[in-house]
Order: C-alpha cells, then structure tokens, then sequence
C-alpha cells in the first residue's frame, strides 16, 4: 500500500469495507433462516404423512408400570402436559408428526387432541401381564428407554425379566422395552 495513490488507497478501502459488510449479511441471513426454521419447528406446524385425512390410525400408549404417557399441547417437552394416557389407552393419530411426536385426536383434554411421542404408542392392543419372562434370543438383546429409544442396558440370552405389559411387537420389562420376539413369558 506505500506505492499506491490516495486514490487507490480510498478504492482498496472500500472493497475491503464492502467484503466485510457483505460477510455481515451473509450472517445475518444465516441467522434468520436457523431462527425460522426452529420457529417453525418449535410452534408445530406439522405436515401430514397420510393422503386421506378423514381416516385415522389407531395407536395404544405403552409406558412402564406406574408411569402415564404425557400428552402435549405442542411437539416438544418445552411446555408441561395438558394430559396423560394411561397404558393402554387407545388414541386416534390424523397422521401429523413433528419432532418425533404424533399427532392424536379425541383425547380426554381441554383441547380434545394433543401430541404424543411416538416412543410410548404401540399399534396393537398391551395387556397387563405381571409375569416373567426369559430372553429367547441367541445373542444379547437391547433394553431400551421406549419404543423408539436409546439402549439403556444389554440383556443376556438365558436372563430373567418381570414383563408388565405385553403386545405383539414390544413388552414393557422392570429394564426397559424390549421387542417381544426376544420374551417368552413363563407357562407359554
């Protein structure tokens, strides 16, 4: 810059000035188009999964003994529940899903609908069982935290487990949910 003239001096500021400024914008729109998103996400508008909207899927809450399913006024744990279904409640899905939430109507609410995590819906009828079981598989089998959850522990084949409640494709266990190909339940 010591040989150039004060006029380019004043050019090479400028573009130094207008790169900078449009590094500025660049940013800023970053920034709103995240922030929409998540607004976007965290309100809950949903999109539908299913062409026919006058039709409805019948799902059933699953949760460990003494514990309630919590139904939420938006798709996300951000706000407390408007309701709880206890297991084996059944619940109608219109087919909206957000974040890992379903969406039901027909609830026992103020609202009448509401979101349910999909973790805690199972679409075959639980029964109560209250027995043991043993784990049938060959190798060692996932407990999980919900039906869509992460592995809370490994199951040895040969093992014991107190079962709560059981369906066609999961069963609740005293060590989480395990898919109920893996159970045999005693007597059977």
């Amino acid at each position: 810059m010591k040989n150039l003239s004060p006029a380019e001096r004043d050019i090479r500021r400028h573009h130094i000035f207008r790169l900078c400024i449009t590094a500025i914008e660049i940013l800023l729109i970053t920034f709103v188009v995240i922030a929409g998103v998540w607004l976007y996400q965290s309100v809950g508008f949903a999109e539908d999964w299913d062409e026919h909207e006058d039709e409805f899927i019948i799902a059933y809450a699953i949760c460990t003994k003494g514990d309630r399913v919590n139904i939420r006024r938006f798709p996300n744990t951000k706000h407390e529940p408007d309701g709880y279904l206890e297991p084996g409640d059944l619940v109608y899905l219109d087919g909206k899903k957000r974040n890992g939430f379903m969406h039901c109507v027909g609830l026992n609410t103020e609202a009448g609908e509401g979101w349910v995590h999909r973790g805690y819906l199972v679409y075959d009828p639980p029964e109560f069982v209250n027995r043991t079981g043993v784990i049938t598989a060959r190798s060692k089998v996932k407990a999980r935290k919900n039906v869509d959850g992460k592995r809370t522990r490994w199951l040895k084949p040969g093992g014991t487990v107190k079962v709560w409640y059981w369906s066609d494709t999961w069963c609740v266990t005293d060590c989480g949910y395990v898919m109920s190909k893996f159970i045999e339940l005693d007597g059977e």
